[in-house]
């Protein structure tokens, strides 16, 4: 059908005032409408970064975080602190280490009574007497694994700590080392030397059928 020149004339005006262009109307496409200020977050850009090792990849550079110094904390002491003056106990097992004092019960070349003498000498609170465990009352019962210097150690026997037998011990706690060995100060051993001596690096070894323990003041 043919239109009339009075139509196509204003649909070409029309064209032209909406679109901005001389389009014919068969031709003329709608232009998409924007709405402005809708609240659409603004999005960020950010630079993506091929991994290492791609192609066309770039390394990213990471800096090593700085580590700060770690603080080495000393061993927790196990049990009590020792009640008297250490030092001075100390002092006097060693001034008497290469003498010899007479033995026999209760005589100073004892090992116990040589701990005994050492211990009160820096105002230990050795009160206790009678047999190898009432000595020690007052004082706290610990693991050999944590003695201290002036700490006691006591062989007894295991199957009746309270006797007196061979095999029984006593000994003073100078000194810890670093492989956890000890420095230890004893009396009468050879048995019946009623001799001091000193030994720098010392492991509990006791004769089969006893057990050392530790004993703080």
């Amino acid at each position: 059908m043919k239109l009339p020149a009075s139509y196509v004339a204003l649909s070409f005006a029309l064209s032209v005032a909406l679109t901005g262009s001389f389009l014919s109307p068969a031709s003329a496409v709608e232009r998409p409408r924007f709405v402005e200020n809708v609240g659409v977050p603004e999005l960020s850009v950010s630079q993506q970064l091929s991994l290492p090792g791609q192609a066309g990849g770039s390394e990213l550079q990471v800096p090593s975080p700085e580590v700060s110094a770690v603080e080495v904390l000393a061993p927790v002491q196990v049990g009590p602190v020792a009640g008297f003056d250490v030092s001075a106990a100390v002092r006097a097992a060693l001034s008497e280490v290469g003498s010899s004092r007479p033995t026999g019960w209760s005589q100073s070349g004892e090992c116990i009574m040589s701990a005994q003498r050492w211990i009160r000498a820096g105002g230990g609170a050795w009160r206790g007497g009678g047999d190898p465990v009432s000595n020690y009352a007052g004082a706290t019962r610990l693991d050999p694994s944590d003695a201290q210097p002036g700490d006691v150690i006591q062989y007894e026997y295991a199957a009746s700590p309270t006797m007196w037998v061979t095999g029984v011990h006593t000994l003073l706690v100078v000194g810890v080392n670093d492989d956890g060995t000890l420095h230890i100060v004893e009396s009468n051993n050879p048995f019946g030397s009623g001799l001091v001596t000193e030994t720098a690096s010392w492991e509990p070894d006791p004769p089969a059928g006893f057990q050392a323990v530790v004993w703080r003041f």
